[in-house]
């Protein structure tokens, strides 16, 4: 062990990791009064909820990772930001609210010809609630669906578009990750789909109200978690220890896959192989602030742009998200969109983020050539090269099992270490912000039900 001990109060759970499950955790725990301390990595807190203020004039505000909340009126999520006074915006797509260019005939979907796409892509979607046996992976699931000569739009939708969804490439997800009762994980039913207006910069701000400042410490990457006895000592890249009764790690699983943890005593090997077994993807953003929203037909309506390309691949889709990129509800918000891509193409992105800003204005000027004005201002995500994500979500691959998200989330060594995060997603939402949220509750219960237990 290097580095001089720094002294925490007695009792102190330490907490890895100052995104939701982390800052979730430590406010369950802090009024209990329980005595924590969160170590991020980072600069900032927020873990995969990142909210920038494009223009620098507080009507850009766009979401680098995080940005929907499904399924609102029954998500834990959207009830703790409305009892905060904070609004959202419904972004639900439907039949009408996007148009379908494709690159290779240069040509849009008509109104009817989008609206019977988007239909069947539903009805597809709606079919991989059932189990089956027949496929080895999603993708082959997609082919038998789609037969032998698919119109190019029914295929970008069902075999590229879920990659943006699912966070992995059809090839490497589960034929039945979608399959309702088959997994631990929930399924969101998606009648309902909104964004926040401000982004979801106001929910790491509410969780993070109550802490301390000496509470959260930022740019302290964690690099070691012993345990010994009664205490757990967690070590940081700079040499720093603290010690703890307990620790709750809500690392990313990418980080996790990555090693660059290590625990002494090990991982349990079942634990080790779950998080080998469960995949982790690569989704990045390239959101852009404009002058006028020249891609809209309807001035005062949101028009999100599926541009498909030639050749197909997970290149990405255009959400238009002016409607909720102003401070708060009602006021000034400039036009903006968020490109989301995948696969090799978010790579490509998250290595080079400015060459990507200008291939995706490229792209825009090509589908709108006659209306097309370049941007006032961008960003791209890296969550894919960043250490401290390294990818997007989790998502069940081929080799995923039923019961591997319960594993993932299971305390080890006498339950002083505990886990939570997205992937632990036992009876609650896999990579969704409310799972993370709720696993960081119960990470945080099952602390004060040890610390009890040890005071009778």
């Amino acid at each position: 062990m290097t580095g001089d001990r720094t002294n925490v109060k007695p009792g102190t759970v330490i907490i890895i990791g100052g995104g939701v499950s982390g800052l979730t955790a430590a406010n369950r725990l802090k009024r209990a009064g329980v005595p924590v301390l969160v170590l991020e990595g980072r600069d900032r807190l927020g873990g995969r909820i990142h909210t920038v203020d494009l223009a620098g004039d507080e009507t850009s505000w766009t979401d680098m990772g995080a940005a929907w909340i499904d399924d609102h009126l029954t998500n834990k999520v959207y009830h703790l930001l409305n009892d905060a006074g904070i609004g959202v915006e419904s972004t639900k797509m439907g039949l009408f609210g996007h148009q379908i260019f494709d690159q290779k005939s240069s040509r849009w979907k008509n109104t009817a010809a989008t609206a019977w796409t988007t239909a069947k892509f539903g009805w597809r979607l709606g079919k991989l609630q059932k189990e089956s046996t027949e496929f080895s992976s999603l993708d082959e699931r997609f082919a038998a669906m789609l037969g032998d000569k698919p119109e190019r739009a029914d295929e970008y939708l069902l075999k590229y578009f879920p990659e943006l969804l699912n966070g992995g490439p059809g090839s490497d997800v589960h034929p039945n990750a979608s399959a309702k009762d088959y997994w631990e994980y929930k399924i969101y039913e998606e009648k309902t789909s909104v964004m926040i207006t401000g982004g979801y910069r106001h929910l790491v701000d509410e969780l993070a109200k109550p802490l301390a400042d000496g509470e959260v410490l930022l740019n302290h990457p964690v690099t070691k978690v012993s345990v010994d006895g009664s205490s757990v000592v967690v070590e940081t890249a700079q040499g720093q220890t603290f010690e703890g009764s307990h620790v709750i790690v809500t690392v990313p699983l990418g980080v996790l896959k990555a090693g660059t943890i290590t625990f002494d005593p090990p991982l349990p090997a079942a634990k080790q192989d779950v998080i080998e077994r469960i995949g982790f993807g690569t989704v990045e953003k390239v959101t852009m602030a404009f002058k006028t929203a020249f891609w809209r037909r309807n001035s005062n309506k949101a028009n999100h742009v599926f541009a498909i390309p030639d050749p197909l691949d997970a290149h990405g889709m255009f959400v238009d998200v002016t409607d909720v990129a102003g401070a708060s509800p009602g006021m000034p918000a400039s036009p903006c969109l968020a490109y989301v891509c995948g696969s090799d193409t978010a790579t490509r992105a998250a290595k080079n983020p400015e060459e990507a800003a200008k291939r995706v204005a490229a792209e825009l000027e090509l589908v709108f050539p006659d209306t097309f004005e370049p941007p006032v201002a961008t960003a791209t995500s890296t969550w894919s090269s960043s250490p401290f994500s390294r990818g997007c979500y989790p998502y069940a691959s081929v080799d995923t099992r039923p019961g591997d998200f319960i594993t993932l989330g299971q305390p080890i060594h006498g339950g002083r270490v505990l886990f939570a995060g997205d992937a632990c997603a036992d009876g609650t939402f896999l990579s969704n912000v409310e799972g993370a949220l709720v696993s960081g509750e119960r990470a945080a219960e099952a602390v004060l039900e040890a610390q009890l237990a040890e005071r009778l």
